[in-house]
């Protein structure tokens, strides 16, 4: 039981908390016979490897609702020490080395037959065309911090990190009664809490055009820009 909610724990920090770059769960394997160091593995332990973009997304997943609301739900399965699981903890610094990508499970045979063909050329740049481009590069800034690098006819780039998030892209049948439906391209930008983006765009003089809503597994909205432009945001999600 514990496993399975370790299993789902790691899957929800993937999809809500973009400041973990890093989540594994592992548990000793007893049948490694002459590979274990001394003194003897545990059986009944779980290791936790954690990789973090900074000390605030490290207080944010500890702090935060879905490991409280897994301590709160398991922690009784745990050894306990002042009232919460016994665990030990140590901070490193990456010195030298190298992640390679890796199944985390024991092999299984798959009929790729059954596979659908990956999707190709996902969408890698947007543009909002301005009637006042000064005006709306500030807009953007106070809701998303973004700082721009000048081009040629002052065309302002925004660039992003490389991260891990999965792509999403969609064809929908036009309804102009409904917001975000007009026919046409929406784009979406990924934000940690959807509440919070929506308060910084109105407190910027942008304005609600599709309220929060959740489909399909996926939470997101849609803001007007001060220029009308439609902006939908999206939490993180898992592919």
């Amino acid at each position: 039981m514990v496993l399975s909610a370790v299993a789902q724990l790691a899957l929800e920090v993937e999809r809500q908390e973009p400041g973990t770059l890093v989540y594994l769960a592992h548990y000793p394997r007893m049948d490694a016979e002459g590979l274990q160091s001394l003194p003897p593995q545990v059986e009944r332990k779980l290791l936790f490897f954690e990789v973090y973009r900074d000390a605030k997304a490290f207080l944010q997943h500890l702090n935060g609702l879905l490991f409280m609301q897994f301590v709160a739900d398991y922690g009784s399965c745990f050894v306990s020490a002042n009232g919460k699981p016994y665990t030990t903890v140590q901070f490193l610094s990456r010195h030298a080395g190298f992640m390679r990508v890796a199944p985390i499970t024991e092999p299984t045979i798959v009929q790729t037959s059954s596979l659908p063909t990956a999707n190709q050329h996902p969408a890698v740049m947007f543009e909002v065309i301005a009637n006042d481009q000064n005006a709306v590069k500030t807009f953007y800034s106070k809701v998303f911090g973004w700082t721009y690098q000048s081009g040629s006819g002052g065309f302002a780039y925004i660039h992003f990190p490389v991260q891990g998030q999965p792509l999403l892209g969609g064809i929908g049948q036009a309804d102009p009664a409904v917001p975000g439906f007009t026919p046409g391209r929406n784009f979406y930008l990924l934000v940690d809490e959807l509440e919070a983006a929506i308060a910084r765009a109105t407190a910027a003089g942008g304005s609600i055009y599709m309220p929060i809503a959740a489909v399909d597994g996926y939470r997101f909205a849609m803001i007007q820009d001060i220029e009308g432009n439609p902006v939908g945001l999206i939490e993180p999600f898992s592919g």
